[in-house]
């Protein structure tokens, strides 16, 4: 049977088309778009208190990712300072050396337990205990321990009368602009205390891993009689081949926080600004 001129055409062009469309690239579908980050400043408003974020990358300026308000202001160091008093006490002999065990100092503190009992370093670190580091300040005496606040180029370099009370009496106070340069010297090692001192206090700062990335971490805070006061989360993060970076939280109370709840923000913002994953 022969077809007509007209259906051969239309045959033709049928079949065309679907070559045309077998041989015609897929249509890739688009991938969704990237959830934009949070500011900084929705971070903070979520925490429910106002602060201050800094970092340093290793070789690179300091930089305000938030708060640049906030970053000169002068403020007591609370438990942060205990970095510097482990220096000086392994400096000074004071401490012998990470495994020495520090006797309780008698005292009672119900809302922390926890330090009503002999340790040493590492746990003293990571509880923050102030029997533990009252003991060793008062063990380097208010002389030597003023000497050292001031070789270490530490806040305004003064402290009170009270070597046990030096981080907590306002007397001694720094600004989170300082703090970040303290801690980033710590981690280079840029200070004039023996390399072994150096890696024994990092040592017992270590704050777990992320992603081959290890967290070197120390929170200090201070609250008044009316319930506010100011907070901090300062350290710096290492290894998963990036560059270290130097950080410090610091937290205007407007009332108690959660220590825990602290660090997250921390991580948070160190995600956001790709220092973690």
């Amino acid at each position: 049977m022969s077809l007509s001129p007209f259906r051969t055409a239309t045959l033709a062009a049928l079949l065309c088309m679907g070559i045309a469309s077998v041989l015609a690239p897929t249509a890739q579908a688009k991938p969704p778009a990237k959830a934009a980050v949070p500011s900084p400043a929705a971070r903070f408003a979520d925490y429910g208190h106002p602060g201050s974020f800094l970092l340093q990358r290793d070789g690179k300026a300091a930089q305000v990712v938030h708060g640049g308000d906030r970053v000169d202001a002068a403020l007591r160091p609370a438990s942060t300072f205990k970095v510097l008093v482990a220096l000086v006490a392994l400096q000074t002999g004071t401490l012998r050396d990470a495994d020495e065990v520090v006797p309780w100092n008698g005292k009672r503190y119900p809302n922390q337990p926890q330090w009503e009992r002999d340790m040493s370093l590492r746990e003293a670190m990571q509880t923050s205990s102030e029997s533990f580091f009252g003991v060793l300040a008062n063990r380097i005496g208010r002389e030597r321990l003023a000497t050292w606040v001031q070789r270490l180029q530490y806040g305004n370099g003064r402290i009170g009368e009270v070597p046990a009370q030096a981080w907590h009496d306002g007397v001694l106070t720094v600004t989170a602009r300082q703090q970040l340069d303290f801690i980033d010297r710590v981690r280079r090692g840029a200070l004039p205390v023996s390399p072994a001192h150096i890696a024994t206090v990092k040592a017992a700062m270590a704050d777990g891993e992320i992603d081959g990335r290890r967290i070197h971490g120390k929170t200090g805070t201070h609250l008044d009689r009316d319930g506010t006061g100011n907070a901090w989360w300062i350290g710096w993060v290492e290894g998963g081949g990036k560059p270290a970076t130097s950080f410090v939280l610091g937290i205007d109370l407007k009332s108690g926080d959660d220590r825990a709840k602290r660090i997250a923000l921390g991580k948070q913002l160190l995600r956001d600004n790709g220092v973690l994953r």
